[in-house]
């Protein structure tokens, strides 16, 4: 009778065995293909990222340009889906900031759908990497603004030379804020036209306000060997006012 109990017992772990086998083979593959698929998207393989998914399955975007050092899959509670954490390369020695947290669903090996369940994705990053950028190679400081006519959703930039060019958006009102930044030493006064008027910033700076420069307007303001030319879309605001630069120009100097 003792005998008899014991080899039910194990019988029954037998079958339960071979039940959560199976399930647990299955969580570790998907979980597997969930970081190769990342690893993918971060190597900017399209053609091989493609591989992976189904035609409709709508790929999250990564708003910020830092890379991406570390990928980390874990198994979730839901089945068929797969958790993968990735981490930016912050260039220090901690572990760094998580980039994204995204839940992956599968039909078999196929991704079927990707939610994001965080976004660590910080735009000012690209901002600040863009403006190190031009003042390294130009010996100067450049005063970034931080007061905007909308939420920021993207930034990006780039240097050319002596000339630097940042573009704030918000991708939901496809606003945009341009900031332009010259090494160069202008008297504003050449730099006037027929309707164009001056204004004094909270600091006493003289800012030319351009309101026909030609699409759209525009403020410009000199800060040492900097000269700064501030623009707003219509796309933003089709009735863009000086007030609405002044507001940006004074918080520059406020950093």
């Amino acid at each position: 009778m003792k005998m008899r109990k014991i080899f039910t017992v194990l019988m029954a772990f037998t079958l339960v065995f071979l039940v959560i086998k199976p399930v647990m083979a299955a969580t570790h593959d998907i979980v597997k293909i969930g970081s190769e698929f990342v690893i993918t998207l971060i190597k900017k393989d399209e053609e091989q990222a493609r591989t992976y998914f189904t035609t409709d399955v709508i790929i999250p975007e990564i708003r910020e340009d830092t890379p991406i050092n570390r990928v980390t899959g874990l198994p979730s509670p839901n089945e068929n889906v797969s958790v993968t954490i990735a981490y930016f390369d912050d260039g220090e020695s901690m572990q760094g900031r998580i980039a994204f947290i995204w839940e992956i669903t599968f039909s078999k090996d196929t991704i079927t759908d990707i939610r994001v369940v965080y976004d660590g994705s910080n735009p000012f990053m690209n901002e600040s990497k863009v403006i190190k950028e031009y003042e390294a190679k130009n010996k100067t400081n450049i005063l970034p603004p931080s007061k905007f006519p909308f939420d920021i959703t993207h930034i990006d930039g780039y240097v050319d030379e002596d000339i630097l060019m940042l573009h704030y958006r918000n991708a939901d009102l496809g606003g945009l804020l341009q900031i332009k930044v010259v090494l160069h030493n202008a008297d504003l006064e050449t730099l006037k036209g027929k309707n164009d008027e001056f204004y004094s910033l909270k600091n006493g700076t003289n800012a030319l306000y351009q309101p026909n420069f030609p699409s759209p307007s525009q403020l410009v303001f000199q800060n040492g060997d900097l000269r700064y030319s501030i623009g707003i879309s219509y796309s933003t605001k089709e009735n863009v006012t000086v007030d609405d630069l002044l507001k940006i120009a004074n918080s520059m100097f406020l950093n």
